[in-house]
């Protein structure tokens, strides 16, 4: 398709990249970086062309992060929003974090309470888009710039010495239900008009 030139476009746009969707036994690591090239080529899991970047011609100023999860079993919210540290990086530059995954809710998704999980609620935060996190200020991502998402897994310590540790990444792992963590970068993408 013919580029116009000296003519830019702005869209709103929503990158999204996936640490799981599916069921049964998983093997994720204890670091994942999101948008990078793991997932290309599979829309059902992100929407990245590039490995870590846009193409050529495209710029992003990135307003908001969400984190959307889901699971069969309402324990899992529980190892979940606390066992996953999340770091926005652009450029190798924390943008934002190191921060628990609930402190970027989703604004979306099913919403009600778990009866086997003694009233939690089922989402990650209000199915609203009041409830996201919204940046205090734009984070631009240039053309050919490297971003991404780091998600990092931390166990939950015995502080006794008698109780068990939890490890929420062998708790995921381990669990044969469905299970889905999409990470979503909200913002405007402006590129060439075609």
């Amino acid at each position: 398709m013919a580029q116009l030139p000296n003519f830019r476009e702005q869209i709103h746009e929503e990158k999204y990249d996936t640490l799981i969707r599916g069921v049964g036994v998983s093997t994720i690591g204890t670091k994942t970086t999101l948008f990078s090239s793991q997932n290309i080529g599979r829309p059902h899991l992100t929407n990245m062309q590039e490995g870590g970047r846009l193409s050529n011609e495209e710029n992003f100023l990135v307003l908001s992060i969400r984190f959307y999860v889901q699971f069969a079993t309402g324990i899992m919210y529980r190892y979940i929003e606390d066992g996953i540290v999340w770091t926005f990086k652009v450029a190798n530059k924390n943008m934002m974090g190191p921060l628990p995954l609930y402190v970027a809710p989703c604004g979306g998704g099913m919403y009600g309470n778990d009866v086997n999980a003694q009233g939690h609620v089922i989402t990650n935060g209000t199915p609203d888009w009041s409830g996201i996190l919204k940046f205090g200020k734009p984070v631009e991502v240039e053309k050919n710039q490297h971003f991404g998402v780091d998600i990092e897994f931390y166990d939950f310590d015995s502080l006794d010495g008698n109780a068990a540790a939890i490890s929420p990444r062998a708790q995921l792992n381990a669990d044969v239900n469905l299970k889905i963590v999409q990470c979503f970068l909200g913002g405007v993408l402006e590129r060439q008009v075609q």
